[in-house]
């Protein structure tokens, strides 16, 4: 069992303050090497972070540029909402944004809170779980939404949409830290959200998020950091994975604007 994970694609038509590059184009060369990627890894489906799009109801030509590499795809395609995907924030807000009508349409499988997906292949048993975003998420310090049971599975895997960091960067993010959560027993909890991506192991558990692919905010990381996927696969109730950083995405320093700051002050974007 096979999968490629992406988050914050933040699809949208128009260029982002920060940008200075034709960032639909840029986006769209992104999605298409993610489709080479999927078809070079042969995986058996791919789970998408949240923040699918900039904005809960994006342009036409945003929403068929998805529906495009949906249908390209050709595979299963779960799904966590994040916060651009819901208006002002609110969960209940789902069922009328794109992401909800998507998943009326079967294009993709959003990932429900407090349900769970098996799926077996190879002697391998997979459970599938997802927590959306919604407003106040890391300030309410309600951990559960982080943290899942296993049940009749080899191997449990989370995804998450909030500000769950190893560590805080700025005392004016609120956030859920890593430590907080490790009692957990998902297996790989999978991170969006915090742009910037890490990469950390607990024990026997896995914390991972590849980071945006799309680069947005002016921090100076930004400059350097290659967008990535992450590939995971499941073989014999034995788990493997890499980052794969995107070949087509151009160096910062010629798509950014001005870089200020290194994520300490009030530049993050959310």
């Amino acid at each position: 069992m096979r999968l490629i994970y992406l988050a914050d694609t933040h699809i949208r038509s128009g260029i982002p303050e920060n940008r200075r590059d034709d960032y639909f184009n840029a986006i769209s060369v992104k999605l298409s090497e993610v489709l080479h990627l999927c078809r070079r890894y042969q995986v058996d489906f791919i789970i998408h972070g949240g923040d699918v799009f900039d904005n809960p109801r994006p342009d036409q030509r945003s929403l068929d540029l998805f529906r495009w590499f949906l249908k390209e795809l050709d595979l299963p395609a779960y799904c966590v909402a994040g916060n651009h995907d819901l208006i002002e924030q609110r969960l209940d807000s789902l069922e009328s944004t794109a992401i909800g009508n998507l998943a009326r349409r079967g294009l993709i499988k959003l990932l429900q809170p407090g349900e769970r997906v098996c799926l077996a292949d190879g002697g391998c048993v997979l459970q599938l779980s997802g927590q959306h975003f919604y407003g106040n998420i890391d300030r309410q310090k309600n951990k559960d939404h982080y943290m899942v049971k296993k049940k009749r599975c080899d191997i449990a895997l989370h995804v998450t949409h909030g500000m769950l960091l190893p560590r805080a960067f700025s005392e004016k993010v609120p956030c859920t830290l890593i430590s907080e959560v490790i009692s957990t027993e998902a297996d790989i909890t999978l991170g969006a959200h915090a742009h910037l991506g890490y990469h950390e192991v607990v024990g026997d558990k896995y914390f991972l998020n590849p980071g945006a692919l799309a680069r947005l905010t002016n921090l100076k990381q930004e400059l350097v950091r290659r967008p990535r996927v992450l590939y995971i696969e499941f073989k014999s109730q034995k788990t493997s994975y890499k980052f794969i950083p995107l070949a087509s995405a151009r160096p910062g320093s010629n798509i950014m604007g001005v870089c200020q700051g290194d994520g300490s002050s009030d530049t993050f974007r959310d």
